[in-house]
């Protein structure tokens, strides 16, 4: 009875370490396609964040040069809630002007609402 214990959690603990070994952010499949509507919208959204809150103007954004991915949000990300930490949002980033020295920062949405939950430092 003992060895039959011993050899179950010996199991466990060995499929715990083969698959808990890979980050969340590892098992994200972040090829999707998203409709041009939704981008449209999405791209919008960033844009006013980024206006409202004094990170560029309309005219140094430049929406057509947005890019949209999927991201993991995870603690070291700027957000307003922490209940988002987990969450797979959408990632905007905008292309800046090449003088500029730092980019502007990439703004998380919700996917279901098209809420603003935080944003990531630009590169």
């Amino acid at each position: 009875m003992k060895r039959k214990m011993i050899n179950t959690i010996v199991f466990f603990c060995l499929l715990i370490m083969l698959f808990g070994c890979a980050s969340d952010e590892e098992r994200i499949d972040v090829s999707f396609e998203i409709s041009n509507d939704i981008k449209v919208k999405v791209t919008q959204v960033a844009k006013d964040y980024l206006i409202k809150n004094n990170c560029g103007t309309s005219e140094s954004i430049q929406v057509e040069t947005a890019s949209i991915t999927d991201h993991l949000v995870n603690a070291s990300d700027g957000i307003s809630k922490p209940k988002d930490i987990g969450q797979v949002v959408y990632k905007v980033n905008f292309k800046d002007k090449s003088h500029v020295a730092t980019g502007l920062p990439e703004v998380l949405i919700k996917k279901d609402n098209n809420r603003v939950v935080g944003f990531t430092v630009g590169k």
